[in-house]
């Protein structure tokens, strides 16, 4: 079977390894990309993108650059038309063609710091920041953006320190492990009422169907368990006791979650607890989820750490691995076909899925997050300014 995956096409390849519709499913012919791992699948996974492929990706050139003005830059989203980039003080709105910033958001620097992840959902953005000078205190706010204009919608008071957050059904979630308050909370965003609260951590953003896997010890030295919880009532779908779940993403009907345990990758079906063991002496930190493969790298302490892993998604079976130092640090993304991989140094591999092989692409010299590409342009920063390629 290796032997005649070599053999394919170009075309045969995409088709074969990443079943790439015909046109994009996003709307007004502008580029989606709602969260860090794509979409509340966390499965950093895109695959309505047509331009930049393996054949085409070594035509990329450089569009434009945003000014060196900010700190702290992370990754953009991407929707309707506008680009919308988090850092350290607040967040900005770019044309997506132009790059001419539309809005700016600001934060105080003497009141917040260490602002989450940035979410875009139905016409607004969501981000949380750490209050700063609460003593013995964990406070943080989370913002709801109205996304054409920039307009603040909401400011919700969290009791705890966020360090993940995931927006799903008009629930938002926070967590983080905090010694004075339960580490996951839900808020509705609509009007910013507490919805539940757990003493276990989400580990990564990542929801099956309105199902959210939490793990740790519950209550802060309680018993180690994993549990799944509601999204909108936190009521316990099931819980599996003496087990640290780590969730990483689902499939792309929901119904099943992709989750590491110490070296192991598992399978883990949210409404019955039911395991399938899927590999072994992996140490998974982050996946890639296509419709027959998954992208795995590895954070294991020991040699193999930072190494990259294609599985067959059915069997586990490992197709191909590549040693890619400090890959473990960002996720990997796949888009177009093309396997984007950002490790530590500020480097970026483009490779082609099918075998591994590299990609002769744009360095992207400088990214310090992972790339998105959506809507024939990829979309990189150095933590300070936001870097756009396209063909």
């Amino acid at each position: 079977m290796r032997h005649t995956v070599k053999a394919l096409t170009a075309a045969a390849v995409l088709a074969a390894t990443v079943a790439v519709p015909a046109t994009p499913a996003a709307a007004a012919g502008t580029g989606w990309w709602s969260m860090s791992g794509y979409l509340v699948s966390n499965s950093a996974f895109n695959p309505n993108e047509t331009s930049v492929t393996v054949p085409t990706v070594a035509n990329l050139k450089l569009k434009h650059t945003g000014s060196p003005a900010r700190t702290g830059q992370r990754a953009p989203v991407v929707a309707d038309g506008l680009v919308y980039t988090l850092d350290s003080l607040g967040v900005t709105a770019t044309d997506e063609v132009t790059g001419a910033q539309k809005w700016r958001f600001e934060l105080d620097p003497e009141r917040f710091a260490l602002p989450t992840e940035l979410v875009h959902t139905a016409g607004q953005l969501v981000f949380a920041a750490i209050v700063i000078g609460q003593p013995g205190l964990d406070v943080s706010r989370i913002f709801v953006l109205d996304a054409p204009t920039g307009a603040l919608v909401r400011d919700i008071r969290d009791d705890g320190a966020v360090g993940q957050i995931l927006v799903d059904r008009g629930v938002v979630v926070v967590s983080a492990f905090g010694r004075y308050s339960a580490d996951a909370r839900a808020y509705r965003v609509a009007d910013g009422q507490l919805l539940w609260e757990q003493d276990v951590t989400m580990d990564q953003p990542v929801s099956a169907n309105g199902h959210v896997l939490l793990s740790g010890y519950a209550g802060n030295g309680g018993p180690l368990t994993s549990a799944v919880v509601d999204i909108t009532t936190g009521d316990s779908i099931n819980a599996i006791a003496g087990r640290d779940y780590r969730p990483l993403a689902t499939d792309e009907t929901g119904t099943k979650f992709y989750v590491g345990w110490g070296h192991s990758l598992q399978i883990l079906d949210p409404t019955t607890g039911n395991l399938t063991w899927l590999a072994s002496n992996l140490y998974p930190k982050f996946a890639v989820v296509t419709p027959t493969r998954l992208y795995v790298t590895s954070a294991s302490t020991t040699s193999s750490s930072g190494t990259v892993y294609a599985l067959n998604r059915s069997t586990g079976a490992i197709i191909w691995s590549k040693r890619i130092p400090g890959s473990e640090d960002q996720r990997a993304i796949m888009a177009g076909g093309v396997l984007y991989v950002t490790a530590k140094g500020n480097r970026v591999y483009a490779l082609n899925p099918v075998d591994g092989a590299p990609l002769n692409a744009p360095p992207f010299t400088g990214t310090t997050d992972q790339l998105v590409v959506t809507y024939g342009r990829v979309y990189a920063t150095d933590g300070t300014k936001l870097t756009v390629y396209g063909l």
